[in-house]
């Protein structure tokens, strides 16, 4: 008897895990990729309400590699200045797509899916909504090309018009 209740159970526990839908060898490249220490140069964008020389975003796995997470710093000198995002990348099995969610350190939140384009090309369309309620969607388009990170954001408009925002070039100084 305890050998039919092992049995089944391995059978049982072998049906699972193979019902278990596999995440996409894209976007497991792309959390791997995105491992950590990213700086980029703020010159073109520096001014009297936004005094930050760079940008520098840290990626680390979650529990188990079924996730990363990431923050968000401004530097000045070198020196982190503010800390503006909080990030979780992971997968979601139930609507079968990869999901950004982003904390503010004013209280909004940002979620949408992150897509593969094409080769080593991505797009994310989130939307946000400030502490007050006030909805907003932005879109970032990004590609990984000989170990740099080109991200560029845009606003989209509700008729879905997209406006580009900002272009950074991020170099990873540390990968961990």
């Amino acid at each position: 008897m305890k050998t039919i209740i092992i049995n089944i159970s391995i059978f049982l526990f072998t049906i699972i895990s193979f019902a278990q839908p596999k995440v996409p060898d894209w976007f497991i490249k792309n959390m791997e990729q995105s491992i950590g220490t990213w700086v980029t140069s703020n010159d073109m964008y520096k001014n009297k309400n936004e005094p930050f020389d760079a940008y520098e975003m840290q990626w680390e796995w979650g529990v188990g590699k079924q996730s990363i997470t990431g923050k968000l710093y401004g530097l000045i000198a070198n020196k982190r200045q503010g800390f503006f995002w909080e990030f979780r990348q992971y997968w979601d099995v139930k609507k079968h797509q990869g999901t950004i969610v982003q904390y503010g350190g004013d209280g909004s939140i940002g979620i949408g899916p992150l897509v593969m384009k094409k080769d080593q090309f991505f797009e994310l369309i989130q939307e946000f909504v400030s502490p007050k309620g006030e909805k907003t969607t932005h879109g970032h388009r990004s590609s990984f090309k000989k170990g740099k990170l080109t991200t560029t954001s845009y606003g989209i408009s509700t008729n879905g018009k997209w406006t580009e925002n900002r272009t950074y070039e991020w170099s990873n100084i540390k990968n961990d």
